[in-house]
């Protein structure tokens, strides 16, 4: 019903039918009476008061699918790109006019679903194409950024409209679509020229860079003519620094009310419909692009350095605002309240949306060739030297942003996120790569894991936030990797080894400070590589950390990573026997009593999972140990015969399991993966002493040690210990004589 038959009453729309007008929108009538359309298109030309966004758009999305004749569709069409309330002198809201877009996608969709369509499909799109074509041409700097919203509305449905249309009629739509598609994108391309402009209100630029990505394919090049570095600074405000529309909108989670009913609508309507929160991977892609194309200059360089120094700060902020609301604990991503969830998922879309940024930065150095360069310039022998340069400095930068942003990662987990590790492995290998000195990220990780304004080590303090344990976590697993890169370096920084990682890191595994399993078991690993890379540390440090092994044995370690630590410490007081001679002796006397005190027949827990087999968990994404444990052999069934032992001594049958069951059984093994490092010296007398605690042990025990031993014997000495193992096996001992192997009588 239209206003005017309102306002005539019941008697006036009785004489306004005696002369055959209708209300019926775009129906039959006498041209002189007023129909819908006129009364639409009034109000969209002379907006009354009252008229909103939302009321234009609710007109348009209830009346453009139905319109039956193309000369109302161009009016009503016009009208609408004419309109004040969008389009007028003074500029809407990115976020309002954002809506066009949504709106014409639904307009679109329901004109296609339409089974019995009042305007042809291709009329409809034919006069939608030629009156925005018409409109841009009429005024290109002041109309075009105006069709950009609604091209980006129509083409998101695209999809809907092959599977519809095109599939289905191939002969009759898919050459004219196709026409269309080339004519509509053509027109998108112009138009986003003269948008991305200084000239241009930051709302319109902001609208412009939306309706960009959303029609971006990731596959393509950025075909505009605009300034990438324009976009790229634009995109970034956009993101993360806008009050009113960027993902700050997230610091609204932290004033709601848990417990409030009206708190998950306000989440959805004034979070999670933001534009640039629903469409942040797509805005991201873009900017990824960005970065891929950036050439190869000072100006680009200080425009990544730029951008880093904006996500660094974000994250900064992101962390220390986290770490003081109730969303800093382990457990928090778990928690069904729609406040956390929402958080976490807010979280995981920056988090995600950062490291694409990143990648399309780091893609960049890994493109770049000879071509990227201008031919004229005649520093071009020393290019990659500069860009390598560069690129040092820019991974650095990387890293601290990824510190403060690893509570994230912890907390939503990296199953199948194959772009962190692209991130963060190229990353460090760029920080560690192509310098004759490793100071600067010696210095970097140092200020990360010491800055007491973001790690207080007081035990109260760390075990209560799990945010500040994910930044110490993180700083462990550069050190991890930094030890395994220098470890055959000529100039490692063994100062820094010593005084910095191994102090920092040996505090941190004390479980009589810290109760944090993650952390504690980071720790061990890296502790493991300080001792396998360090060739001027004090060796009682050694013997110190294995008294902590064998203290939080099996309380808190398995007993596979008990026998790599003590195979890993083991090995590098065994390699220097001569220097070593006392502590040698103190050590494997410290080992042989360690393994005495414990009463056979003390149950363990069996291995939690795979990870008992690895050793101690790594703080790096892909988890890593450096030591090379004899018990990764036992698992090998080849007939390979070992050196100096026939094949038919080698098959008689020992205890088939492999895994040890009891505390003592798990001690011994540990002192057993010793045996290939024992010096010649002092082999025999070390294989008879590890021989009474076998002895000494209940005959189950005794039966799998027996085995355990065999194995160490027969497939992991040298040529000089094998022959010195072979005349203690059989001719001092006599084993085995029987088979199968009974053990008690030989006793």
């Amino acid at each position: 019903m239209s206003e005017l038959s309102r306002r005539l009453g019941p008697q006036g729309r009785e004489l306004l039918q005696s002369h055959g007008s209708g209300s019926n929108f775009d129906g039959p009538g006498s041209s002189a009476t007023p129909q819908d359309l006129d009364y639409l298109i009034d109000e969209l030309r002379n907006p009354k008061s009252d008229t909103t966004i939302k009321k234009v758009l609710g007109y348009l999305y209830h009346y453009l699918p139905y319109v039956k004749h193309e000369h109302n569709l161009r009016i009503l069409f016009s009208s609408f790109l004419n309109t004040p309330v969008c389009f007028g002198q003074s500029v809407v809201p990115f976020e309002s006019n954002y809506m066009i877009i949504e709106v014409f996608k639904l307009i679109t969709d329901k004109k296609l679903k339409i089974s019995q369509p009042t305007l042809s499909i291709k009329s409809f799109y034919t006069v939608i194409l030629k009156e925005l074509t018409n409109f841009v041409a009429y005024n290109p700097i002041a109309n075009s950024w105006k069709v950009l919203p609604i091209i980006t509305g129509i083409l998101l449905s695209n999809q809907l409209r092959d599977d519809l249309y095109v599939i289905p009629n191939v002969f009759e739509f898919r050459w004219f679509f196709s026409d269309w598609d080339k004519q509509i994108k053509q027109l998108f391309q112009n138009s986003i020229n003269y948008s991305l402009s200084h000239s241009q209100p930051e709302d319109v630029v902001d609208l412009s860079l939306v309706s960009l990505a959303l029609t971006y394919n990731k596959d393509e090049n950025i075909h505009a003519k605009v300034s990438l570095s324009f976009i790229i600074q634009r995109l970034v405000h956009l993101l993360f620094i806008s009050p009113q529309n960027s993902t700050l909108a997230y610091l609204k989670l932290l004033h709601l009310d848990p417990l409030s009913k009206e708190s998950e609508q306000l989440i959805q309507e004034e979070i999670l419909q933001k534009p640039i929160i629903k469409h942040l991977n797509k805005l991201s892609f873009l900017l990824e692009a960005c970065f891929k194309s950036l050439k190869f200059d000072l100006q680009s360089y200080e425009l990544i350095m730029n951008t880093l120094d904006i996500l660094l700060t974000y994250d900064r902020q992101l962390n220390h605002i986290s770490a003081n609301s109730d969303f800093n604990h382990p457990k928090s991503s778990a928690d069904t309240n729609p406040i956390h969830q929402q958080f976490w998922y807010i979280m995981k879309n920056i988090f995600f949306s950062q490291i694409i940024i990143i990648q399309g930065i780091l893609t960049r150095f890994l493109t770049a060739n000879a071509k990227s360069f201008p031919v004229f310039n005649p520093f071009r022998r020393n290019i990659s030297v500069t860009i390598e340069q560069q690129y040092h400095q820019i991974s650095l930068k990387i890293l601290s942003i990824l510190y403060y942003s690893n509570f994230i990662l912890l907390s939503i987990g990296q199953g199948g996120f194959d772009n962190y590790n692209f991130v963060y492995y190229l990353t460090l290998e760029l920080s560690l790569s192509s310098l004759n000195t490793n100071s600067n990220f010696e210095n970097s990780t140092k200020y990360l894991i010491s800055n007491y304004q973001e790690i207080n080590y007081y035990p109260n303090i760390l075990n209560n936030n799990y945010i500040m344990r994910s930044k110490v976590l993180f700083s462990l697993g550069l050190w991890e990797n930094y030890l395994q890169k220098v470890q055959s370096h000529p100039k490692k920084n063994d100062k820094f080894i010593n005084n910095d990682i191994f102090n920092i890191t040996f505090n941190l595994v004390d479980d009589n400070k810290y109760n944090d399993d993650d952390l504690i078991e980071a720790s061990h690993s890296v502790l493991l590589f300080c001792f396998s890379n360090n060739e001027d540390a004090d060796i009682n440090k050694f013997v110190e950390y294995v008294k902590i092994l064998f203290l939080q044995f099996p309380r808190r370690i398995s007993s596979h990573q008990l026998s790599i630590a003590v195979e890993t410490i083991g090995k590098k007081i065994l390699s220097n026997p001569f220097q070593n001679g006392v502590i040698v002796e103190n050590f494997l006397h410290f080992i042989y009593e360690e393994c005495q005190t414990i009463r056979p027949g003390i149950k363990i827990a069996a291995p939690h999972s795979t990870t008992s087999d690895i050793g101690f968990a790594s703080a790096q994404p892909i988890q890593e140990i450096s030591a090379e444990s004899t018990l990764r052999t036992l698992e090998n069934n080849n007939d390979t015969d070992s050196v100096g032992l026939t094949k038919e001594k080698a098959e008689y049958q020992f205890e088939k399991r492999l895994i040890p069951d009891t505390s003592r059984e798990a001690a011994i093994v540990s002192f057993i993966a010793l045996v290939p490092y024992l010096p010649l010296s002092i082999f025999l007398k070390w294989v008879d002493k590890i021989w009474l605690l076998i002895v000494a042990s209940n005959p189950a025990e005794r039966d799998f040690l027996v085995s355990i031993l065999w194995k160490s014997l027969s497939e992991n000495l040298d040529v000089n210990r094998v022959e010195l193992a072979i005349r203690w096996w059989y001719d001092i001992k006599g084993l085995p004589e029987t088979s199968p192997f009974k053990l008690e009588p030989r006793l």
